[in-house]
């Protein structure tokens, strides 16, 4: 494409953004030099090549999914990174904070995301299957109950109340937690229920039945595991999309196994972009996903989910500064 033309559908994609109408030459000429006539002929060829769209023939000209997906491409080749201010970086990294736990930081990540865009913000958390016990508690709460934590290397905790048939004392939950530490840490978490009826074998009898129970909530806890997704900002959407469209979207969001799924499709490091009809999900092709993977010692993925006609470029920087600092802050909960 050459450069006039080019200038003339950024002109066209930006105008769209703000307004939401079809754009006409008169808009574009003030920002292309270049006569009403001329930027006519221009946009008419654009619309051949499939750029631009008119959705009226005594309207303006809207920019299509190629269209987009052009000046994406575009955003590629270029940094973005002064898309997001040193204030707006600054305010990322005090929102983000120092979370207690991975579960806090995700929901803070989702917030961050939703009012930097404006849009819903989907945060997958890291995961866990992939993460490796970095210690496991259990906690006597009475004779009959006793409270089981396990605390992953990403900082993440999972909790769960044992309710045993059988009184167990305090003295022996210590003992169980002991003998379990020094055979599960270390290991990935998919493997601790199996580990823990190794454990039992060569247990004393009176810590077998809580060493069962222990194995038995972890083995659910790995058959059961999906990947946690929280999303933020679903309100933002009902400017941005029509009501039948809105329902549709809406809809998906609720999905969070889909969501998953959107999220992890592309297995490469770079920030990724899904437009409108790009969308297998027929619900979704009204959108465009913007997505970016971020890796510590298990990976996630964060993104913003918003009307094809977002501004990319800030979307683009806000997703990337957000991923940087979540790997930032997930280190810092590793390393507690």
């Amino acid at each position: 494409m050459d450069d006039r033309k080019l200038k003339i559908l950024s002109a066209v994609v930006n105008e769209y953004i703000v307004t939401g109408e079809p754009v006409g030459s008169k808009a574009i000429m003030a920002h292309v030099k270049a006569s009403s006539a001329t930027i006519r002929n221009e946009m008419a060829e654009l619309e051949k090549q499939g750029y631009l769209e008119q959705p009226h023939t005594s309207a303006g000209r809207v920019p299509t999914d190629l269209g987009y997906r052009y000046l994406v491409d575009e955003l590629g080749s270029r940094d973005v990174s002064e898309e997001v201010d040193s204030k707006r970086r600054a305010v990322v990294a005090d929102l983000l904070g120092r979370p207690r736990d991975v579960e806090e930081l995700v929901v803070r990540t989702s917030t961050v995301l939703s009012q930097l865009t404006q849009l819903a913000a989907l945060v997958i958390a890291p995961a866990i299957d992939a993460s490796r016990c970095k210690r496991l508690e259990l906690v006597h709460l009475g004779p009959g109950d006793v409270l089981l934590l396990v605390i992953a290397d990403t900082g993440a905790v999972e909790k769960h109340l044992l309710e045993l048939t059988t009184l167990v004392s305090e003295h022996d939950v210590e003992r169980t937690r002991t003998a379990l530490n020094e055979a599960v840490v270390g290991h990935r978490l998919r493997r601790l229920s199996e580990i823990t009826l190794r454990v039992r074998e060569d247990a004393p009898m009176e810590l077998r039945q809580l060493l069962a129970a222990v194995a038995s909530q972890l083995d659910r806890v790995e058959r059961e595991v999906e990947r946690q997704v929280v999303v933020g900002g679903q309100s933002s959407l009902a400017s941005a999309l029509d009501g039948p469209q809105l329902g549709s979207v809406l809809e998906v969001l609720e999905q969070r196994g889909t969501l998953a799924r959107l999220l992890t499709a592309n297995d490469t490091d770079d920030t990724f972009v899904t437009i409108g009809g790009e969308h297998e999900i027929e619900q979704l092709q009204s959108t465009s996903l913007v997505a970016q993977r971020y890796r510590t010692i298990a990976s996630g993925s964060i993104g913003v989910l918003g009307p094809t006609r977002m501004d990319y470029a800030a979307v683009v920087a806000a997703v990337r500064s957000v991923a940087e600092h979540l790997e930032a802050s997930l280190s810092d909960l590793q390393s507690r």
